[in-house]
This record gives structure tokens, sequence and C-alpha cells, in this order.
């Protein structure tokens, strides 16, 4: 069986020894390098670019996650970079999205949500941690306007339908696929209908961009989480 290839990315020596241990003992699972900055991180996969996850500390020094992660999806688009983060760091986390990450977890997950986190974002999917979500989106009233008719707008000016802003309401919070479908009481493949949709109508390709641009540009309608 071929393993996942990990690399972990974290400048608290004890903490990222840990991780390194509990990985190496899922059977699916095998760490390949330990970094304790970005510069580190860019070193090692200059030697070995094979490599499927990087678990990135966000606050490192030399070179920070944020900085690393944009030169990763530059110089290596396949690698996918999973955020691992504390509370302190939520005013990196969008710029980290926006660098090519593929979602964050906080830091004090249980053994066996890191894996799940690391198996899904190497099968292709996102990870957002819904707490930390809710957190960045309700830090964003100040930006949004206050009007009582204010409706989320697609690029060419046009007033989503109500369902659209539910899902991508619910795609920006984190939910997955089969939550948001138990949420608004649709089949899975209507959502990920739906998502195709808003796909076109913001010419993005991707949950986690999609995610990130309705966050970056506050098209969120934060009545709805009062």
């Amino acid at each position: 069986m071929e393993k996942i290839k990990v690399i972990v990315a974290d400048d608290q020596a004890i903490l990222a020894e840990g991780l390194c241990t509990l990985l190496n003992l899922e059977s699916d699972i095998m760490v390949s390098g330990q970094a304790s900055n970005g510069v580190e991180v860019l070193e090692l996969l200059e030697k070995d670019s094979n490599i499927d996850v990087i678990l990135m500390d966000i606050r490192m020094p030399k070179m920070t996650g944020v900085e690393c992660t944009k030169r990763i999806s530059q110089r290596y688009p396949d690698i996918k970079v999973l955020i691992l983060t504390t509370f302190d760091d939520d005013d990196y986390i969008l710029e980290a999205l926006n660098n090519g990450a593929v979602g964050y977890m906080l830091k004090d997950l249980t053994a066996e949500k890191l894996t799940f986190a690391i198996r899904n974002v190497y099968h292709g999917n996102t990870v957002m941690h819904q707490r930390i979500t809710e957190k960045i989106v309700k830090g964003m009233n100040n930006m949004m306007p206050k009007s009582e008719e204010y409706h989320i707008r697609d690029l060419n000016g046009h007033i989503l339908l109500e369902r659209e802003e539910e899902v991508l309401y619910l795609l920006a919070k984190g939910y997955r696929n089969s939550e948001i479908a138990q949420e608004l009481y649709l089949s899975e493949g209507t959502v990920k209908n739906y998502i195709s949709v808003l796909y076109e109508k913001f010419a993005i390709k991707g949950r986690t961009k999609l995610m990130t641009y309705a966050l970056d540009h506050g098209i969120l309608n934060l009545k709805k989480m009062d």
C-alpha cells in the first residue's frame, strides 16, 4: 500500500516530534521529514519533492508558514499544505488560504482528527475548522454593508438565488458537502451542483478559493450569523 508522505513543520520541537511519532503509527502515513521553519521545509523539498502533505505551523522563525505556503504553491502545486494553528493566529489564516493552503486545524486536535484531516486533503478535499471559520467571519462585521436589503452578488452584479447564498454561507463556514446537505435538506448531488454553479458565477475553481473569496470580499450576509 502506498503511504501518504508527510512533512511536519513546527518550531516547537516537542510538539513536532510528538506529531511525527503519532503519524508514523498509522499504516498508511509516513513522515518523510521534520522542519522548524519555512526555510528548512524548502530545503527538504529541494532534496525530495515527492511529498503529499505538509503540516505547517504559521508562526515560525526565518520564514513563516504563510510565506512558505506561498512558495510551495508556486513551486510544488501538487503538494497539499494543511495549516496547524492556534486561535491567536486568526489574522494569518486568510492570507495562508490565499497563498494556497488547503485548510487549517487547531493544534489541540486529537490524533484521530489529525489523521482524518491528512487523508482528506490527500484525496483532494479541504479541511476547515468550523470554530475558527466562524470566528473569522464574525470578525468581518464592520466590513459588511448594514442595509437590510443587502444581498450577495456574483461577478456580473446579479443577486444570487437564496439557496445559492445558503450554500455559499455554509461552505464558507467550513461545512462539508454532507453537512450542507443535512443542514439544507438537500441531496449531496444537489449540493455539488450548487457549488459548481457558484464556481461559474465567481469564476473560481476550488472550495478553498471560493470560501476565501467569500470571506475576503465580505459578501456573506452576516444576519444569518446572529
